[in-house]
């Protein structure tokens, strides 16, 4: 019986302005759970990401990037259960390691999934802000929130699906167009990294 975990997801260096509360099963992968931060968030995840816990480093290795000096576990084969977490663990997350992008996760609550309700994960059922931006720093992103907030002048930025700049306000979070596109966004995102499509 697979149990469903609740974790909240904070940006770092924004961590009361942009963060997520995502429930996702136990029987996923520690992979899956930084596919799902990563398409609610708002990310193209065409960078490369890894999740630390308990002194273990979870990243996907592709053949060319060896760069890292430390042992690093399979986050595809390992399922979460196999974590042993316990309420209130936290586990980290890097991404894009150039800009520098970073998420503190801490597991809020753990129930046993309904018979029947394993296609409804990954959700998530509350946040605060929009996301990340894409090739910009986090100190970048706070530069933006904090001239928003003074001002009121929203910053354009390019939105790659329509091939324009549009206005982008990061106070702005609509769970329910979060979630009607999480589960195919993880789907896309999950084959990124792991067939390279």
């Amino acid at each position: 019986m697979a149990d469903v975990y609740k974790f909240k997801v904070k940006l770092r260096e924004l961590e009361n302005v942009i963060w997520r509360d995502i429930e996702i099963t136990s029987v996923s992968s520690v992979a899956k759970l930084g596919y799902a931060i990563l398409a609610s968030f708002e990310s193209t995840a065409s960078h490369l990401f890894n999740i630390r816990f308990a002194g273990k480093r979870y990243e996907i290795v592709f053949e060319d990037n060896v760069f890292f000096d430390e042992p690093v576990v399979d986050p595809i084969r390992t399922k979460l259960s196999t974590l042993k977490l316990s309420i209130g663990d936290k586990l980290s997350m890097e991404y894009d390691y150039g800009a520098g992008w970073g998420f503190e996760i801490e597991l809020l609550s753990m129930s046993e999934m309904k018979r029947g309700a394993g296609t409804h994960y990954p959700y998530v059922t509350d946040g605060n802000g929009r996301g990340i931006i894409e090739d910009i720093s986090p100190y970048e992103l706070a530069e933006i929130v904090t001239k928003t907030d003074m001002n009121g002048i929203l910053p354009q930025i390019m939105d790659m699906y329509a091939n324009r700049e549009i206005s982008w306000d990061y106070r702005k979070l609509d769970l329910k167009y979060c979630n009607a596109f999480l589960k195919n966004d993880v789907w896309k995102i999950q084959n990124a990294y792991e067939v390279c499509e």
